[in-house]
């Protein structure tokens, strides 16, 4: 009997988020009546609650379903588990609190259902960090593996198939590829199987459980006919679209005397109001963090001067909003004489013990966030280039120097998506636009966020 990791994970975090459910509205009852740390005026009967118990698990868990946290989702980062649970805690909270108010069950506190609302986010949260840590560890030993055809062997698939091996944890295993044109060879290690017009037989053939198509715009025609061959079977399918598909389309709709037009659409940084919005966030955050983490200033002070002869910061001239040239601060990692333009490989040489280990948790960039509060950088933005490299890139690269729209940034969308070091340029220009073009605060929060929760994990990160 083939043993099906999703389901059994997605049973036990039903079971698991019931079970904490409750036990987060029976300890809000206690820490709000009986721990002592709040007044108390009169208090109402425990049975009062336990009778509504089973009322506020159950809101809880259609919620939880509603919004599809037990949909069966690969690689989905912490951050956005995180989100997805504090949006069904809050949904269920206010339709809780709704409740309470129509229906006079009794004299309810309010109180304990903003004490379980936190509970319930922190626990849920984990419990689903615990069990997808369990799953991919299950997945790296070949437990519950997924055997998937790509389709494509273009720049996307490229990509597709770099970052499947490069995640193991996620479960794939990859059968073969299918060509757009070759019908045999290899592909980033794996073996062509066979073209696009031999797509029916090769299902047939090696059956695979999935199915992901990673085309260029070019042969997007040829799918049709392979999305319907796999009607009817039990194979699953996905579509990646073509990364230039990342990048919106820089216009938008509008109507003009009764007839469609398009017209260019605004970045949203183009406007004072959201300008100022990030710089605020990006001042506050970035002063908190100078005085908050400043002990762990002196400490790599101490570290870099130990390590090596030479200065503490190491500085660079950077490419910044509107081409601006500005002065980049880092600590300084490498033997003084050895830092040039070229990127930074494993077990490179020029890297000194101490700089490797600020490398490996990205400690050398915080001497960034006094950029950040003069204002010549931002947290969250493209990252800054030397300027002879923008020159040759913005030959190179179609769209380059739209990165500069913006204030670069100490992290971005691209470095969180694993584009960070020696890594594709041209798809990490794809995100940075993407980034621009879809601003907002809250996409700032996730990055930062992401950035925090990723950072020891990067394989870039040397």
């Amino acid at each position: 009997m083939k043993l099906r990791i999703p389901s059994i994970f997605s049973a036990v975090s039903f079971i698991g988020d019931g079970l904490l459910v409750a036990g987060s509205f029976i300890l809000a009852n206690w820490i709000r009546f009986n721990s002592g740390w709040l007044v108390v005026g009169s208090v109402t009967p425990y049975v009062h609650y336990r009778s509504f118990l089973l009322f506020f698990v159950a809101v809880h868990l259609v919620v939880f379903k509603y919004v599809g946290l037990y949909r069966k989702r690969r690689g989905i980062s912490g951050v956005d588990e995180l989100s997805k649970v504090i949006q069904a805690v809050f949904v269920s909270s206010i339709l809780i609190a709704a409740a309470t108010f129509l229906v006079k069950f009794f004299a309810f506190s309010r109180l304990v259902i903003g004490f379980s609302a936190g509970l319930v986010v922190v626990s849920v949260w984990l419990e689903r960090v615990l069990l997808r840590r369990v799953q991919i560890l299950m997945r790296r030993r070949g437990v519950g593996v997924t055997r998937i055809f790509v389709v494509g062997t273009g720049e996307t698939a490229k990509v597709l198939l770099r970052r499947i091996t490069q995640n193991p944890g996620l479960g794939y295993r990859i059968i073969g590829v299918v060509s757009e044109g070759k019908t045999s060879g290899g592909i980033e290690g794996f073996r062509v199987l066979g073209s696009l017009s031999q797509f029916v037989p090769l299902l047939e053939k090696h059956d695979p459980h999935e199915v992901i198509f990673a085309l260029p715009a070019s042969s997007h025609g040829q799918l049709i006919p392979m999305l319907v061959s796999l009607q009817g079977t039990t194979v699953k399918y996905k579509i990646v679209s073509d990364l230039f598909g990342l990048i919106t389309s820089p216009l938008e709709s509008d109507v003009l005397l009764d007839m469609p037009v398009f017209e260019m659409k605004e970045a949203p940084l183009n406007s004072w109001h959201n300008r100022a919005i990030k710089r605020v966030f990006d001042f506050a955050l970035a002063l908190f963090g100078v005085l908050a983490l400043s002990p762990v200033w002196i400490l790599i002070c101490v570290g870099v001067k130990l390590s090596s002869p030479g200065p503490i910061l190491f500085h660079q001239k950077r490419v910044g909003k509107d081409g601006r040239v500005f002065h980049m601060r880092k600590f300084r990692t490498m033997a003084v004489g050895s830092e040039t333009v070229a990127f930074t490989a494993k077990n490179d040489p020029r890297v000194t013990s101490f700089g490797a280990f600020l490398r490996k948790t990205s400690l050398d960039e915080l001497p960034q966030l006094l950029n950040v509060v003069t204002g010549r950088m931002s947290l969250v933005g493209p990252r800054p280039e030397v300027p002879g490299l923008v020159e040759k890139f913005q030959k190179d690269i179609p769209r380059y120097f739209e990165r500069h729209q913006v204030k670069s940034g100490i992290t971005g969308w691209a470095q969180v998506n694993g584009f960070r070091g020696n890594t594709s340029l041209e798809e990490r220009v794809k995100y940075d636009i993407y980034y621009i073009e879809n601003w907002s605060l809250t996409f700032d929060i996730k990055i930062i966020l992401r950035t925090i929760l990723d950072i020891l994990e990067h394989e870039h990160a040397y």
